[in-house]
């Protein structure tokens, strides 16, 4: 009897460990847990050889290198509209948790320039901002500028005397914030890349530059060219010498973020794991050694609501610039 006793409270022991063990796998499942179950698109909405291709190659690399995933990044370039295109259509991927788009200031100017029927940044889930790249104004190392200075007084005399060229809408919104805050008045000339716009440089076609230190670098080591001016808050490591607006009493700071977005629908569990995989990667050496060294980028972490709060606030800045300069209504 005793005997049958114990094996009846061994098996309701049983039965309960069982009970609770599927309990806490409910709750598990309850809390709706991420983890990607095929391939992720690391979407780069530009051409290969590019910053955005740079960054997203680079994500995907490290990822795989760091284990930060159990799926692989497999980069997809979807070029196009100022980066419009690949934007807007992971806008309209509503609910997939398997897709992935490097963003930049660019990225928002483009959308709006675009206007109808292209997506807006409230179309996007903000997942992390992951650097800072640097915005500085490039000559020639022969030019007769040989500080903003230089550059300031000669446009006073003469409007749109002085030309300067970018590589996209971002660049025509520092032109804008520069000519604002030193009162003058440029001619600003669009290329589709930067390469093109150092070239027209080099050329004697243009009198300046705004570029990226990936953009010159390999000319400036060469002394083809020199940074004049930084659009930063403080003065760049590796460019030390070079300085800021502010030292010139001129306010004109540019954040050029570099991050990443997703896809619009996703939940707070969906948003959490690729927000903590890519602060993995942010925190690792090979991030710092591989990107922010190699392509002398600063180091610039953000986390989902804050990136959220810093895009939203350049969407409005770029909309008050690009409509002084009559390129939206």
């Amino acid at each position: 009897m005793k005997r049958a006793m114990f094996g009846c409270r061994v098996a309701s022991l049983t039965v309960c460990v069982f009970a609770m063990a599927l309990f806490l796998l409910a709750n598990q499942a309850q809390a709706g847990e991420f983890t990607p179950t095929k391939p992720i698109q690391m979407i780069a909405a530009a051409a290969p050889g590019g910053g955005s291709d740079v960054m997203a190659r680079t994500i995907a690399q490290i990822v795989a290198s760091e284990k930060l995933s159990p799926q692989p990044l497999v980069v997809q370039n979807i070029p196009g509209g100022g980066s419009a295109i690949g934007t807007t259509q992971v806008s309209r991927m509503k609910g997939d948790t398997h897709a992935l788009l490097v963003f930049n200031p660019a990225s928002v100017a483009g959308l709006l320039v675009a206007g109808k029927g292209a997506a807006t940044v409230r179309d996007l889930t903000m997942i992390a901002q992951l650097a800072l790249d640097e915005q500085f104004i490039v000559v020639k190392s022969d030019s007769r500028f040989k500080s903003v200075k230089d550059i300031v007084d000669e446009a006073k005399t003469k409007e749109n005397a002085i030309s300067i060229a970018g590589a996209d809408q971002a660049d025509r919104v520092c032109a804008r914030l520069f000519e604002n805050a030193a009162g003058i008045k440029t001619r600003f000339v669009q290329f589709n890349s930067g390469g093109e716009a150092i070239t027209a440089l080099l050329g004697g076609h243009v009198d300046m530059i705004w570029a990226n230190p990936p953009e010159f670098v390999s000319q400036h080591e060469a002394k083809m060219v020199r940074p004049v001016v930084l659009a930063q808050d403080k003065r760049m490591e590796q460019f030390k010498e070079v300085p800021t607006f502010k030292e010139n009493n001129l306010d004109v700071v540019f954040k050029f973020y570099r991050g990443v977005v997703a896809p619009p629908g996703l939940s707070p569990e969906v948003i959490a794991y690729y927000e903590d995989m890519l602060k993995k990667l942010n925190d690792s050496k090979a991030w710092k050694e591989l990107y922010l060294a190699k392509y002398m980028l600063s180091p610039g972490w953000q986390g989902s609501k804050e990136f959220t709060k810093t895009i939203h606030d350049s969407e409005a800045v770029f909309a008050e610039t690009l409509k002084s300069l009559g390129l939206i209504k």
